[in-house]
C-alpha cells in the first residue's frame, strides 16, 4: 500500500541554522548556538507554542500511521506555501492537505485523523493494476 500524502502549510520558526550555507558560514566564524538560541526567543511566545504544539501532533501521527503516512512539512512563507495557501484557498494555519485532494485547518485532531483514515480505507480499497 501507498503511503498516504499528508501536507502540513504552518508558520514556522525560522533559523540561519536551517541554511546549510548560513551554517558554514557561521561555524566557521565562530558564532555557536547561543545565537540560534536567541533567535528563537525573539518569536513570540503564541508561535513558539504553536509549533511545539504541531511537533507532538506530528509525532503522535507518526506512532499511529507509521509506514501508512508521508508527511511533509511546508513554511507557510515559503514559495510552496505561498503556492499552497492560494490553490487550496488556505487562510489560516496549521492546514492539513491530505493525498492533495482534502483540506483541513485548525487544531480538531480527530477531524484530520477521520480524513486520514478515510483516505486510508479507500486505499486499501483499490484493486492493483
Amino acid at each position: 500500500m501507498k503511503p498516504i500524502l499528508l501536507e502540513i502549510v504552518t508558520k514556522g520558526i525560522t533559523l540561519f541554522d536551517q541554511c546549510s550555507h548560513c551554517k558554514v558560514l557561521f561555524d566557521e566564524a565562530g558564532i555557536d548556538e547561543k545565537i540560534y538560541q536567541k533567535e528563537i526567543e525573539d518569536y513570540p511566545s503564541e508561535l513558539k507554542e504553536e509549533s511545539i504544539k504541531l511537533s507532538q501532533w506530528i509525532r503522535e501521527l507518526i506512532r499511529l500511521y507509521r509506514h501508512r503516512l508521508l508527511i511533509k512539512l511546508i513554511d507557510a512563507q515559503s514559495f510552496l506555501g505561498f503556492y499552497k495557501s492560494l490553490r487550496h484557498r488556505i487562510r489560516t494555519y496549521p492546514s492539513f492537505i491530505v493525498e492533495g485532494r482534502e483540506v483541513y485547518s485548525g487544531w480538531e485532531k480527530g477531524r484530520v485523523e477521520e480524513i486520514i483514515d478515510k483516505y486510508i480505507k479507500f486505499s486499501s480499497l483499490k484493486v492493483p493494476g
